[in-house]
């Protein structure tokens, strides 16, 4: 097993906000503060009338509603006190180095999921920030910090999990499933081991699919059981990891074991339902897991389901108190 050292380091920066500007380790970040309901893309939504800038720490209002209808240069930091809703026109990405959710942030809803792709990278440019002013450095960095908001995010994949319709064997580039209904091209799958060894398990991408048969793209390096024996059903699992929303750190996280967090505080409400996370948790980190419920105490109609955690550093799923 290959063992990794992890050093962290905690960068103490200086934050003063002047006229309208964040000043962040000697260098001027802009700032843009929606005011007005309306599109991402329309200047007239912003108080200096002009679109947010690479970099940019935006803020939207309260009593404000924001449709992101456009892929923003990468952000500074999003504080939500209003509601930012994802257009479902066309594919989409947000990457900022963390968010503050007071107010709403939707992607698709129970009634009507999303059905375009939408993806939120976490970045981590700036080491050490307490944006959740919790205290303790890096406490909050990287992250989705709601304090009493709500996170809405629904993607539209409905089947998620099925099984090996006949044995795959060793070094074979395509399966049969029972059901692949909804499964695509491009699409990333896992195969349970069906071996006393579980690092048999393999993640492969589907290069072609026809029914309920799946071509890989590289050969198995092993055998997937796929029958029922003596009445007991011990076909191996598929499930698919892909999602068409997707909640992740930049890929610079693995080195470090450093991942994006989800964190819901006391008063706030998330609903997840096809949702893919990627590169979340934070390795030898205290409650910074890939989604957290953090002292929220009753949480009626609140829930994860149907969605896929993967390459976590830290857990999957964490409910405190």
């Amino acid at each position: 097993m290959r063992k990794r050292s992890i050093l962290s380091l905690s960068l103490l920066s200086a934050l003063l906000v002047v006229g309208g500007y964040a000043v962040v380790q000697g260098q001027q970040t802009p700032s843009s503060t929606a005011v007005k309901s309306g599109r991402w893309s329309d200047a007239g939504t912003w108080a200096d009338k002009k679109v947010p800038v690479a970099n940019a720490a935006v803020t939207i209002d309260r009593n404000v509603e924001v449709t992101l209808d456009v892929t923003p240069p990468a952000l500074r930091s999003l504080t939500i006190n209003g509601d930012l809703r994802f257009a479902d026109n066309k594919d989409l990405e947000l990457n900022t180095e963390w968010i503050m959710l007071h107010g709403e942030l939707e992607i698709g809803t129970e009634a009507k999921p999303h059905t375009h792709k939408a993806t939120i990278t976490l970045t981590d440019n700036i080491k050490g920030e307490d944006f959740g002013g919790l205290g303790g450095g890096d406490r909050s960095d990287r992250g989705i910090m709601l304090m009493g908001g709500t996170l809405n995010l629904h993607g539209n994949r409905t089947n998620s999990w099925t099984k090996l319709s006949k044995t795959a064997e060793a070094g074979s580039t395509s399966i049969e499933v029972l059901n692949a209904a909804g499964w695509g091209v491009g699409d990333t799958i896992v195969l349970a081991s069906t071996d006393f060894d579980p690092h048999q398990a393999e993640r492969r991408t589907i290069s072609a699919i026809k029914g309920n048969t799946i071509t890989l793209d590289k050969k198995l390096d092993y055998m997937h059981f796929g029958k029922i024996t003596f009445d007991v059903d011990e076909r191996g699992e598929v499930g698919m990891l892909s999602r068409n929303i997707v909640i992740q750190a930049s890929a610079d996280a693995d080195k470090d074991l450093f991942g994006g967090h989800i964190m819901a505080m006391s008063g706030s409400k998330m609903q997840f339902s096809g949702v893919e996370l990627n590169r979340m948790g934070q390795n030898m980190h205290l409650a910074r897991y890939p989604i957290h419920w953090h002292l929220i105490g009753d949480a009626p109609g609140q829930y994860i389901k149907n969605s896929s955690i993967h390459d976590t550093y830290s857990r999957c799923v964490t409910v405190h108190g």
